[in-house]
């Protein structure tokens, strides 16, 4: 659901930088991901080394769109890039533990929406040591950061992610964060906030009747957009071309 949720607000960088037909270069950064370790991301690496799948899929970073357009296919390596790297305006840039997750999905709403993007997916190297020094600082939810978070992680838990979209030129930079746990505040709320709006409680939420879709290929951006917002989800901040920097 966190890959689900970053996925719906970066059509938003999308809107200032891309005209019909134009191929787009996406940068995606984990800056800040403190909270507990997602149960749900240890329980799935337990069971997939129990599942019998082809090999090749692995290295694939396509394997959710096997028949997608040749003219849409961007990328070689499933995150778009090696580790370490060093990234101008960024700094040096690591694995980012979500990415295969969110590469993925986001090259699957790509492909929906007609769209061929060249997709880096990583984080800065300052967000693991960060990580560290938020768990050090909270002794007591030790026992229990494999499982739920402690009161005192999901309240002061927070996350931040940067993307950058250029094309023909032409660029823009979201920084999207929030506060909270990021594993499961966000991830919670943000399914039920999903929810109300297939459910219609959302006035202008939905951009079809019906059917299966990638991350929001149903939603209409702009308005969970400020739905997030305005429950306190979600903050957006555009980011001018020379404050581009690391948190």
């Amino acid at each position: 659901m966190n890959a689900t949720a970053y996925c719906r607000i970066q059509a938003q960088t999308f809107a200032q930088v891309v005209q019909n037909g134009s191929e787009v270069k996406l940068d995606a950064w984990l800056e800040k991901y403190n909270g507990g370790v997602s149960a749900g991301v240890i329980n799935t690496a337990k069971v997939m080394k129990n599942v019998s799948y082809p090999k090749a899929w692995d290295s694939d970073p396509y394997v959710l769109i096997p028949n997608i357009s040749s003219s849409l296919r961007k990328d070689t390596k499933v995150e778009g890039m090696g580790y370490p790297s060093y990234v101008w305006g960024e700094g040096l840039v690591v694995a980012n533990i979500f990415g295969p997750y969110d590469a993925r999905l986001m090259r699957r709403s790509f492909s929906h929406l007609g769209q061929a993007v060249e997709l880096r997916v990583g984080s800065s190297s300052g967000m693991y040591p960060r990580w560290g020094a938020f768990i050090a600082e909270h002794p007591g939810s030790w026992s229990t950061l494999t499982q739920c978070p402690t009161k005192s992680v999901f309240k002061d838990g927070s996350w931040a992610y940067r993307f950058k979209a250029s094309s023909g030129g032409r660029s823009a930079t979201v920084l999207l964060s929030g506060e909270g746990d990021p594993g499961y505040r966000f991830t919670a709320q943000g399914l039920a906030e999903a929810g109300l709006c297939l459910a219609g409680k959302v006035p202008g939420c939905t951009r079809s009747a019906g059917g299966v879709f990638p991350p929001m290929g149903a939603f209409q951006p702009a308005v969970m957009k400020s739905r997030l917002e305005s429950v306190g989800l979600l903050k957006v901040e555009h980011v001018k071309e020379d404050m581009a920097i690391i948190l």
